[in-house]
């Protein structure tokens, strides 16, 4: 019986390599991740299935420090640049076949995405994006991958980190690190945000909320949400951000992300995602963020 589940991932930097893993059974995702930028190498990115322990969690670093969290976490490091030639950062690729039944939910697909319109498309068919732009610090397309699970799933808890020291804890209780630094161009601390989701409906969050002044603070703390303890604006010269979060109404959250600037609205509001207007960089000079959620 052919397995439904993605079992490795690969990526491909020449002819020689491609042919190679297409001899061994793996099928590209149709989309060069230097699209848009000046290098003259083909990266594509490959996936398997089979009867070996699914993926349940795929994640990107672009830093030394990202990758010490998912490598004490036990998760497969791919060494290959996904920037190859383009002269951004260096950008790879690792993922966990975790095997919590609560919080490890099997990947069944990968999708590659270059423009806002295909982005927003994807939220309606229950895709999962992961944040971090694979063309980082180049000219190139703005290029996203995406994940689909086996089952629907929910936003059941979101932490967020000031420095790594955390980040092999997290990993290893199912957590899942939003792949960009909410403090970019910010010349502040490293600030990541993370989440947890699980297939229980009733676990989920239900509201998502950003307070970037005390007046924002008590209202939403008189409406019943909770904050996270953590500033995200740590280490820089702008005024204190934080994350709030509710679980007191009925529908559960489904997505969670942020985008760099506005340029998502349209798309993003017509798939019914819900934008919180509140810059996660207030008052500094790092890049805009706006988070965003789903139901």
């Amino acid at each position: 019986m052919t397995s439904k589940y993605i079992t490795e991932i690969a990526i491909s930097t020449s002819s020689e390599k491609e042919k190679r893993l297409r001899d061994q059974g793996f099928q590209m995702v149709d989309v060069n991740l230097n699209q848009g930028n000046s290098s003259n190498t083909r990266v594509y990115m490959w996936y398997k299935k089979g009867n070996g322990e699914p993926i349940t969690r795929v994640q990107i670093s672009f830093t030394e420090e990202m990758k010490d969290g998912p490598r004490g976490a036990g998760y497969t490091e791919l060494p290959e640049d996904l920037n190859s030639g383009a002269g951004g950062d260096t950008i790879q690729l690792w993922y966990s076949s975790g095997s919590s039944p609560k919080y490890d939910i099997p990947i069944v697909d990968l999708l590659l995405t270059t423009n806002v319109n295909a982005e927003a498309a994807q939220y309606k068919h229950g895709w999962e994006r992961l944040p971090c732009d694979l063309n980082r610090c180049n000219a190139g397309d703005f290029i996203y991958l995406w994940v689909k699970r086996e089952s629907v799933t929910y936003i059941c808890d979101v932490a967020a980190t000031t420095s790594f020291d955390e980040d092999i804890n997290l990993f290893n209780k199912g957590y899942i690190r939003m792949d960009e630094d909410l403090n970019r161009d910010a010349r502040g601390n490293w600030i990541f945000l993370w989440y947890r989701q699980s297939t229980d409906k009733g676990s989920g969050l239900t509201r998502v909320n950003v307070s970037i002044n005390h007046e924002q603070d008590f209202s939403l703390q008189q409406r019943g949400f909770t904050p996270l303890n953590v500033n995200l604006n740590e280490g820089t010269c702008g005024q204190s951000v934080f994350v709030w979060l509710n679980k007191y109404e009925s529908s559960p959250i489904k997505v969670l992300t942020f985008t760099p600037n506005h340029n998502a609205d349209g798309p993003y509001e017509k798939a019914g995602l819900v934008l919180i207007e509140k810059n996660l960089n207030a008052g500094n000079n790092g890049r805009p963020f706006f988070l965003w959620y789903g139901k």
